[in-house]
């Protein structure tokens, strides 16, 4: 099985600067999830590369060293605030189609979660690969607050209404467990996924990770947070 395993790596961070290579726990962001992909079985055992996916050269120079490919930038108009991951996407399928390169899978791991694991990995992949009528697998995680209990607030800020009256009284304990998509890591078989006009949700199932292994980065309190958890491993 070939699988490409994609990157993302936008220089442009506004929640924190320089988010992707910045060093956590003594190393650059990026480098925990190159680490987490090399030791899958899936890498080790398959044709799989790791594809860096940045417009930025400095960060092309640092992925490169920590063992991704960067064959091409990122063309700069995809690397806008405004500009969709799927435009992506589809201009580095479209490289790959021009050199008559084919894979089998894409999965796209999100740099931002460190805490992912080669088992994640392995665990969402053997799910993709064993279910012929699954197109795509998507992580998702359990929710630590419970929607139910959110709402919006006008300029009054009253709260009569903010939850609705049946779970007004009602525990934790009594209400569904919700879940939340993490981002960690989303993975397609590659002609379905083309076929399907690049929609990760068209038969596609959900990936249950843990929620220590599901921590998303994106403010410096976050990034913080991250860096004391990895600490605490180390």
């Amino acid at each position: 099985m070939k699988i490409l395993f994609l990157l993302p790596a936008r220089s442009g961070s506004k929640g924190v600067k320089d988010k992707n290579i910045k060093k956590l726990a003594g190393k650059p962001l990026m480098a925990y999830s190159i680490e987490a992909i090399k030791t899958s079985e899936a890498y080790k055992n398959g044709k799989a590369r790791i594809l860096l996916s940045t417009e930025s050269e400095e960060y092309a120079v640092i992925g490169r060293k920590l063992g991704a490919e960067v064959p091409f930038l990122r063309p700069k108009e995809l690397a806008e605030d405004n500009s969709k991951i799927i435009d992506t996407l589809k201009n580095i399928m479209n490289q790959y189609k021009i050199q008559n390169e084919k894979f089998d899978m894409l999965a796209m791991i999100q740099i931002t979660s460190p805490f992912i694991t080669g088992d994640d990995i392995d665990q969402a992949i053997q799910l993709l690969s064993q279910s012929e009528d699954v197109d795509s697998v998507i992580s998702v995680t359990k929710a630590e607050t419970i929607p139910l209990w959110c709402n919006v607030l006008d300029k009054s800020l009253k709260m009569d209404d903010f939850i609705e009256e049946s779970i007004k009284r009602k525990n934790r304990q009594e209400l569904p467990d919700y879940y939340k998509i993490t981002g960690a890591i989303r993975a397609t078989k590659w002609n379905h996924f083309i076929q399907n006009n690049y929609d990760w949700y068209k038969n596609s199932v959900a990936f249950i990770m843990e929620q220590s292994h599901s921590i998303d980065i994106d403010t410096q309190l976050e990034f913080e947070y991250a860096e004391f958890l990895m600490e605490r491993r180390m």
